[in-house]
């Protein structure tokens, strides 16, 4: 599985005319900035299955301030983009917040304890392609961002040897089973 690489602001200026800076670490935790569209969910949501998104039905962890479920997208290898609708407090008008991350795929074992870091230029293009019209918000200021100064470039490291889920549960159950009805003395 390669590495994969993401953009993500980390000098911003702000609405006020402030400078902020955005730390590596708040980026691979949730990143700080969200971007606010003026749309409704569902024209979100259709929006994100047109550009190739389905919904997750299980196995999401959701944040408090989530307002429905997430969508997820595979990408190259092994990654995928998960993008969440949010609720965020401080906002005058009556936008939705859209969050994303790029993770390991959930098919594999190894989305539970993978790397996984913000994600927004990806979102940004995929609005400018269905011609959205957004807004950045910085939740640690709670302020909108006027213009991108410089990025970080995160690298997140590939594994070289990813365990899909469904064969492991079937091999890993089957061997469980078979020593449990042979130590009951059933086989």
């Amino acid at each position: 599985m390669a590495d994969y690489t993401v953009l993500y602001p980390r000098k911003i200026s702000l609405v006020q005319g402030l400078i902020h800076l955005i730390r590596k670490d708040e980026v691979i935790k949730e990143g700080p900035l969200h971007i606010i569209v003026n749309r409704s969910i569902k024209e979100m949501s259709e929006v994100l299955k047109a550009e190739g998104f389905h919904r997750l039905v299980f196995c999401e962890n959701r944040r408090k301030e989530q307002i429905s479920k997430g969508f997820t997208r595979m990408l190259n290898k092994g990654w995928e983009i998960h993008v969440r609708f949010l609720s965020i407090n401080g906002l005058e008008d009556d936008g939705i917040a859209i969050d994303g991350e790029i993770e390991i795929s959930r098919k594999y074992i190894q989305h539970i304890f993978s790397a996984r870091a913000a994600v927004l230029y990806e979102i940004i293009n995929m609005l400018k392609r269905n011609s959205i019209d957004y807004k950045i918000w910085d939740t640690n200021i709670n302020d909108y961002v006027s213009k991108i100064i410089d990025n970080h470039e995160i690298r997140l490291k590939g594994i070289p040897m990813l365990i899909p889920w469904v064969p492991s549960c079937i091999i890993g159950g089957s061997y469980g089973l078979f020593h449990l009805l042979r130590f009951l003395s059933l086989i």
